[in-house]
Formats: C-alpha cells, sequence, structure tokens
C-alpha cells in the first residue's frame, strides 16, 4: 500500500502511476512525436534547398523560422489530441465498470481519487512535451528564432496539455462514455480555436451604427487562441502590438489556473454524480425512449431488417445521447449560419477576398466535422468489445462479413450530411468560373475523406483491445495527415503556381476542400490551374477510396482471428 502521507496522492495514484508506466504506447507515442518533429526540420531543409551551394546567414535564418513554425504547430496538434485522449475515460470507465463506486466505499478521499487519476496521466502527457522541447531548441541553432520565443511555445503547450487533461476528467464526472467525453472536449477545443477568427469577422461586417464603445475590437480574442501565440513572434499584427513571452506567460499561468478549478468542481462533484448516476441508468434509458427526439429519430427512413441485421441493430441501438446532440446540433448550426453566409454573399457577386473567405469556411468545417467524425469512427466495435456485448452478437450465424459491413455503414451514415454545405458552397462559387464539376469533385473528396476514416476507425477497433487505443490512434492519425500533408507539399513540391505543392496538399481535408473550393470560385489561381487542381481532386479520391477499402479487406481478413471467433464455413 503506497504511503498517503502526500496531499491528494495515495494508493490510486501509485496504482494508476505502475499502470501506465508498463504500457508501451505511451514510449511509442513519445517517439512518434520526436520523428514527426525530425521529418518537419527536413523537410523544411529540403524544401529550402536550391541546389545553390551553402546557404547564406539569411537563409538559415528563414529556415529555423519555418522549422520552428511546423514544429510548434505539430507539438500543439498532438498534445491537442492526446491530453483529452489521456483521460477522457479516468472516470466514466470506471463506473460504467462498477468500480469507481466500490473505491467510493473505502475511506479514500475524493482528491485522492480524482487526483490519483489525474497525475499520471498528465505526466504521460507533460513527457511529449519534454521529449519535444529539445528538437525544438534546434530552430535556435539555425538563427531567426531567440530562446525566448521557443520557451513561450513550451509554455502555451503546457498550458495546453494541463487543461486539456483537466476539461476532459472533469466531464468524464458527468460523462457515461468515453466517446461522448471526448467529442464534447474536442468540439470546446475547436471552438475555442475558432472563437478569434469568428469574432474577427462578426466585429469587422458590424455596421458602423452598431459598433459601441465597450465592444471589444476584433483582435481582442486572439492573445488567448494557442495557435496564434506560438506563431505570433514570428509575424504578429501591427494593431495588436508585440506578442512575446510575457503575452505567452499570461496565458499559461491562466489556463493552470483555470485547470485547478475545474480539478476542484471535479473533487467536489464526483461523490454526489457517482451516486446519484449509479441509480439512474435504466430510468435514463426508458425516458429517452419517450422523449421527443426518440420519436422524431423513429419516424426517418432506417434499413431493412431482413437486408443487414447488424445495420438495423446500429441504426435503432444507438440513439444519440444528449451530449451528441448538444455536440453536433452546434457543429451544425456554425456550420449551417455559416455556409449560408458564405453562399449568400457568394451570390452576391462578393470579390476574390469574399470567395477566399468561402473556401475556408468550407475546408474549417469540413476539418472540424472529419475529426468528431474520427472519435466516433471507432466506437461502434470498441465499445461493445469492451463491454462484453460483442461475444453475443459474434455466437450468432451471422456471417463476418455482414457484421463489419453494418458496422461500417453504421459509422458512415455521418459522412453525407457533412458533404451536404460545403458541396452547395462550391456549386456557389463555380458560377463565378462556370466549372459545372466543382460540386461533384468535392462531394465526392469528402466522402472519400470520410470512407477512409471510417475504415481506419473499424480496422483499429478490431485489431486493438483498448477503446482508448483505437480512438486516440484513429484521431491522431487523422490530425497528422490534416496538418502535415500541408507543409509537406509546399516543401517537397514547391510552392509556386506551376508546382505540385497545392494539389498534393490536398490530401489534407482542411486544404482539399477549402483550396480548392476558392479556385474553383477564381480566387486562387487561372483556369488551366482549375483543370490541374480537379485532376489532383480525382486522384486523391481514388488514393482515399482504395484506402478505405484495403483496410475495409484488412479488417475482414482479421477480424475472426483477432475477436476469437471460428472462421464462415
Amino acid at each position: 500500500m503506497a504511503t498517503r502521507g502526500w496531499p491528494g496522492l495515495g494508493p490510486v495514484f501509485a496504482y494508476e502511476w505502475l499502470t501506465a508506466s508498463r504500457r508501451w504506447q505511451c514510449y511509442g507515442l513519445r517517439s512518434l512525436l520526436v520523428l514527426l518533429l525530425l521529418f518537419g526540420l527536413s523537410a523544411v531543409w529540403l524544401g529550402n534547398r536550391d541546389g545553390a551551394g551553402e546557404l547564406s546567414v539569411q537563409q538559415m535564418a528563414e529556415v529555423g523560422r519555418a522549422f520552428y513554425a511546423v514544429t510548434t504547430l505539430i507539438l500543439l496538434g498532438l498534445v491537442g489530441l492526446a491530453a483529452p485522449a489521456a483521460t477522457a475515460g479516468a472516470i466514466c470507465l470506471d463506473k460504467a465498470r462498477g468500480n469507481l463506486t466500490l473505491l467510493l466505499a473505502t475511506d479514500l478521499t475524493d482528491a485522492e481519487i480524482v487526483l490519483g487519476k489525474l497525475a499520471p496521466r498528465l505526466v504521460q502527457v507533460l513527457g511529449l512535451i519534454a521529449c519535444a522541447a529539445p528538437v525544438l531548441g534546434l530552430s535556435t541553432l539555425l538563427g531567426g528564432v531567440a530562446p525566448a520565443m521557443t520557451t513561450g511555445a513550451i509554455l502555451v503547450c503546457l498550458a495546453c496539455a494541463v487543461f486539456g487533461c483537466t476539461l476532459a476528467l472533469t466531464l468524464s464526472v458527468w460523462g457515461r462514455k468515453t466517446h461522448e467525453v471526448l467529442l464534447a472536449t474536442y468540439a470546446f477545443g475547436v471552438s475555442w480555436l475558432l472563437a478569434a477568427p469568428i469574432w474577427a469577422v462578426l466585429v469587422s461586417n458590424l455596421p458602423t451604427w452598431a459598433r459601441s464603445a465597450w465592444l471589444p475590437n476584433y483582435l481582442a480574442l486572439l492573445p488567448y487562441n494557442p495557435v496564434f501565440l506560438v506563431l505570433a513572434p514570428l509575424n504578429a499584427p501591427a494593431a495588436l502590438g508585440p506578442v512575446g513571452l510575457a503575452t505567452q506567460a499570461r496565458f499559461c499561468a491562466l489556463g493552470l489556473l483555470t485547470s485547478a478549478l475545474l480539478a476542484v468542481a471535479a473533487t467536489w462533484r464526483i461523490r454526489a454524480v457517482v451516486i446519484r448516476q449509479a441509480g439512474r441508468v435504466e430510468a435514463i434509458r426508458r425516458a429517452a425512449r419517450r422523449g421527443p427526439l426518440y420519436r422524431l429519430v423513429r419516424l426517418l427512413p432506417s434499413p431493412s431488417l431482413d437486408g443487414n441485421p447488424v445495420l438495423w441493430r446500429e441504426w435503432h441501438r444507438r440513439r444519440p445521447s444528449r451530449w451528441s446532440v448538444a455536440v453536433w446540433g452546434l457543429f451544425g448550426v456554425l456550420s449551417s449560419g455559416f455556409s449560408l453566409w458564405a453562399i449568400v454573399d457568394t451570390l452576391d457577386g462578393a470579390g476574390p477576398g469574399g470567395r477566399e473567405r468561402a473556401g475556408v469556411i468550407g475546408g474549417v468545417q469540413v476539418a472540424a466535422g472529419l475529426l468528431l467524425l474520427s472519435v466516433s469512427a471507432a466506437t461502434s466495435l470498441a465499445e461493445e468489445r469492451q463491454r462484453g456485448s460483442l461475444d453475443v452478437l459474434l455466437s450468432t450465424p451471422l456471417s463476418t462479413r455482414s457484421i463489419v459491413l453494418g458496422k461500417w455503414w453504421a459509422a458512415f451514415r455521418g459522412v453525407p450530411p457533412l458533404a451536404m454545405w460545403p458541396v452547395l458552397i462550391a456549386g456557389a462559387l463555380a458560377t463565378h468560373t462556370g466549372f459545372p464539376l466543382a460540386p461533384a469533385l468535392i462531394g465526392g473528396l469528402v466522402l472519400a475523406y470520410g470512407a477512409a476514416i471510417t475504415s481506419l476507425g473499424l480496422a483499429l477497433a478490431t485489431w486493438l483491445p483498448r477503446m482508448g487505443q483505437a480512438i486516440g490512434l484513429t484521431a491522431g492519425l487523422y490530425i497528422i495527415v490534416l496538418i502535415g500533408a500541408v507543409p509537406v507539399g509546399m516543401n517537397f513540391f514547391g510552392a509556386s503556381p506551376k508546382a505540385a505543392g497545392a494539389g498534393f496538399a490536398a490530401a489534407s481535408p482542411f486544404w482539399g476542400v477549402g483550396f480548392s473550393s476558392a479556385m474553383f470560385g477564381g480566387a486562387a489561381g487561372p483556369r488551366h490551374d482549375i483543370e490541374e487542381q480537379s485532376a489532383w481532386l480525382v486522384l486523391w479520391i481514388l488514393a482515399y477510396g482504395l484506402v478505405a477499402f484495403g483496410l475495409m479487406l484488412a479488417t475482414l481478413k482479421t477480424f475472426n482471428r483477432c475477436l476469437g471467433r471460428i472462421d464462415d464455413t
């Protein structure tokens, strides 16, 4: 039994720490992060080599600044992804298994339980930052980057790591399922990142009479945006003033203070919430079946029971919870509002700037929607596997093919609605160039992205026994492609109009939808560039389609062996 002499630490911390230290995944993730950072350094270095011999001091400084930008974005993205994934299931999984109720019956205090589960998981995430710090410091050796810039970037990442872990753990106290907690946490993170640009656009478009003196200016939220804070030392807006270590340290202090308040709230409410939820599981299910949302969903068309029993079961069993409805409802309201604004503005004869903004709106909502989809892609199979209900399904005479396809279609059904607004935006933008294939290409690209993510999530849920690993790896690979495809394409294939960098970067959902839509509107290149970009989109549609098909075949081949089922005869 571990000592309880330290406040908040005790047997729970000792057990969680010992368990976490024996998992190879945390060490593998650290190695992967360092490998990605070194790959980013190589990409930046090769992209700036023009074959003219040795680089000048000015060119070396530009390489250092570019390497700083790429590595900080990679680190910030992976930390923002890994921090919530590390703690999202810390409380709700133990609630579902009944372990937490038994834990509350002991003489352990609430602080020992909450901090004992938070601290080991937080140390794992902080280990990522510790491993990345020396690599990030390499940018100072090339020039153009002061040590204070790397220190400030580490402080920003530290604040995001602590806040992400604490927020997910706090939501896990009230949440019942891991993927719902992750959805809510990622939705909050995306909303926070988009708050500054949304506020800037709204304030900039307000009429003069509506701009009150007390209203913050359009740059008011930028000092609280982590992406802006790590990149601002390179090129901050003149209207905002210099952004340095003091601003980044203030953001870190604010993040740590907010995290402490969240930890206090979780400690204060954990016992009451767990006891209340323990006796309300069946009551909540019965109330959900009688609710208006359930009756509304029943009116929608559903798959046939004879066609695919697994898909029919998934359609009727997995009703959206309140958390899922809230997250997807907020996403739907925001995407619909901004998409309608972009479409009306485009059809009203917007200039190149307005058409670029419309393309960005389409790209952002696809990138955010696919991130939420990546969390849900592995859930259907992994959740049943963890709870043991999958064994009942595997014991039926249903073929492996029908089970896998039913799970796949159930996860993929959220992709077509996600493609609706980007297709309409592309159609509106295409009216400026008369390019009729724009909506079909954008729609096919979004469907191809979604199919690949769905197949990836299903495959990882089959191959990995832990639900958290499957969800985290699915979302992590998506984030790597989302962020990494653009700098890789621009550095290896060139960023000039004649180069293939923009086409290769279409592997990223944000760039593929956003840049291509703007180009179809005539805001990013001449007519012959539109045809070249269209060829790249067709290539990526086929490539992602083949990836989805290949992962599906691999899942079918390994499903029985991984889950202990006898092969179909």
